[in-house]
């Protein structure tokens, strides 16, 4: 069950933003810097291969607590950068747009509560199963 949990996690994290930031809130936003741009996709890129790798890891060698770890630098990258907001003058929802927010929180940030949580009980799984780590 765990690898299935560090499956999601990983997908989430990393390849779910494919979905998101490709689009005119985040990589072709016109008000945007062309070199802003640049970074997204480098971010976006990076990702993705991570999680390539992560599953990778996690279904053809079988190094289950690497691949988790690989999904957890994803997560936490992520929660690095709304913690610094304030430091960078940053909005955990983009101005103008009407995002959805569960229980008043902006849908991004309860979406990476729930796959946190989520690898969280993988790594929990993990290592109650006893699996060499």
């Amino acid at each position: 069950m765990s690898k299935y949990l560090t499956s999601i996690a990983l997908i989430a994290a990393g390849l779910g933003p494919l979905l998101i930031d490709i689009g005119t809130t985040h990589l072709l936003n016109p008000d945007w810097d062309a070199h802003a741009r640049v970074h997204e996709v480098w971010r976006l890129s990076t990702n993705s291969l991570i999680t390539m790798l992560g599953l990778y890891l996690l279904w053809i060698k079988q190094r289950e607590f690497l691949a988790a770890l690989l999904s957890l630098c994803l997560l936490i990258g992520f929660w690095i950068s709304v913690f610094l907001i304030p430091f960078y003058g940053g909005l955990p929802v983009g101005n103008g747009i009407d995002e959805l927010a569960p229980l008043g929180i902006p849908l991004n940030i309860f979406s990476f509560i729930v796959v946190l949580l989520i690898q969280i009980l993988g790594l929990i799984l993990l290592k109650s199963d006893h699996k060499s780590i």
